[in-house]
């Protein structure tokens, strides 16, 4: 009959210089390099955590009123003395949003712009295009709307034509004709020529 042993707790010399095992279909290369690029102080800080200048803050992973959580800038590991937590950054990451290894890796990629695991630009099915071009189109019709009303205003504003003023009074006819065509147009979205 096998033994229970008890997990070894984690202390800060272990949490950055044991190397983790994961299992997880990647090379270990590619977590060797996010826990290299990404410090341990940035990730605290980019997901809510406040150390201070000596790395103290108080543990996401379980309720304190004291801080108990060190960042361990040097070596890019991190511990708590209230639960035992520790690890790396990708550890970090994997109980903070209580993620698998693999998972952790993309969040912490994407989340630091590392370019790990970019993804080949998806093949244009046309819905994009579409959708842009109904976006170009609403907007057009918003802006024809918009001028022909400003159209409209100018010709209801015009002085009516005095007596004898044969000229302005042909103009006035004129922009009047317009005036009824361009009510129309509003109405039935009719293109101008």
């Amino acid at each position: 009959m096998a033994r229970y042993a008890p997990r070894r707790p984690m202390n800060r010399r272990r949490a950055a210089d044991e190397p983790v095992r994961r299992h997880s279909g990647l090379p270990p290369e590619v977590f060797n390099r996010i826990v290299q690029s990404v410090s341990m102080q940035a990730a605290a800080e980019r997901y809510g955590l406040n150390p201070d200048r000596r790395g103290w803050c108080c543990c996401p992973f379980h309720s304190e009123k004291t801080p108990s959580f060190k960042v361990y800038p040097g070596t890019g590991g991190f511990y708590c003395f209230g639960c035992g937590a520790g690890g790396d950054v990708l550890t970090f990451a994997e109980q903070l949003f209580g993620l698998k290894p693999v998972d952790a890796a993309k969040r912490l990629d994407a989340d630091f712009s590392l370019g790990l695991f970019a993804s080949p630009a998806p093949a244009d099915t046309g819905w994009q295009r579409r959708k842009a071009e109904r976006e170009a189109a609403a907007t057009w019709r918003e802006q024809r709307s918009w001028a022909i009303a400003r159209c409209l205003k100018a010709i209801h504003d015009l002085p009516l034509p005095r007596p004898g003023d044969d000229d302005y009074a042909a103009h006035y006819a004129l922009q009047q004709a317009n005036a009824e065509w361009l009510e129309y147009a509003k109405e039935k979205e009719v293109l101008p020529d």
